[in-house]
């Protein structure tokens, strides 16, 4: 793989005590937290973040995310995580990133991102926004499946869910990462405690704010070729609104795991 180094970045997180799971390993969501970190971080730093942003009335919203991991970190370890962005398509501007232990890469994500106009409430296109700032195109980590995720109406299992106050991002609406773990809250227990989720690759279909209720579904989709496959969507209940819709892959777990 070849990247222009001046065009990334790279920081380590630690694994913290409140990020793991009874099993000693962190769940997906915490890597989740860890790219939205470093994106903010390295956009800040390029001179197109929040702030710059702000200047010409936009904001960054991202509105797709693909992971995919080999293993998950467990606590007392650090995770490596470096982004670049990838190429302006269209509508969207692309962001990619991988993910490193002690011994070499253990994951590898994708995101695409919008530059919303805040007096419109529509994406302008983002070379625009950025001054025409030539972004060249660059290798990819993760590619997006070239199949849409499907969306789902209701699902074999369901969760209520209410988005609170401290679901709140800086832009007013419900924190990304937060869809992530609101989808997570249908997968049964028992499934939870047979497999781990590995991959995910969700779609963000509509804002929504503290307060707003939901419906949280899932369904077993079929079987990737090494892993099996969830699928996810979350409506708001008081108009029945499609928030996000997503696919997440799990490994199942082994007599191996249990002891590590």
């Amino acid at each position: 793989m070849k990247i222009d180094t001046q065009l990334t970045l790279t920081h380590a997180y630690d694994i913290r005590s409140y990020e793991p799971r009874p099993d000693g390993e962190i769940c997906i969501t915490a890597i989740c937290d860890h790219l939205q970190d470093i994106a903010s971080r390295h956009a800040d730093a390029m001179g197109f973040g929040l702030r710059d942003l702000e200047k010409s009335g936009h904001l960054w919203l991202l509105a797709r995310l693909h992971l995919m991991l080999d293993r998950l970190p467990t606590f007392g370890e650090a995770a490596r995580v470096t982004t670049w962005p990838s190429g302006n398509e269209r509508l969207v501007a692309n962001r990619d990133f991988l993910i490193e232990d002690a011994e070499g890469i253990i994951g590898r994500a994708t995101t695409a991102w919008v530059t919303m106009n805040r007096e419109t409430q529509r994406p302008d296109k983002p070379d625009q926004v950025l001054h025409n700032r030539f972004i060249p195109d660059m290798d990819r980590a993760l590619l997006f499946p070239s199949r849409a995720i499907t969306r789902l109406k209701t699902g074999d299992h369901t969760a209520p869910i209410t988005a609170r106050r401290s679901d709140i991002d800086i832009n007013g609406h419900v924190n990304n990462v937060c869809y992530t773990k609101f989808c997570l809250e249908s997968v049964p227990q028992e499934w939870e405690d047979t497999h781990r989720c590995m991959g995910l690759d969700i779609q963000f279909r509509s804002e929504s704010f503290a307060g707003d209720a939901y419906s949280s579904f899932c369904v077993e989709s079929e079987e990737s070729e090494i892993h099996k496959t969830l699928l996810h969507g979350l409506t708001r209940s008081e108009d029945n609104k499609e928030i996000v819709r997503m696919r997440t892959w799990w490994k199942e777990k082994t007599s191996d795991d249990s002891k590590a």
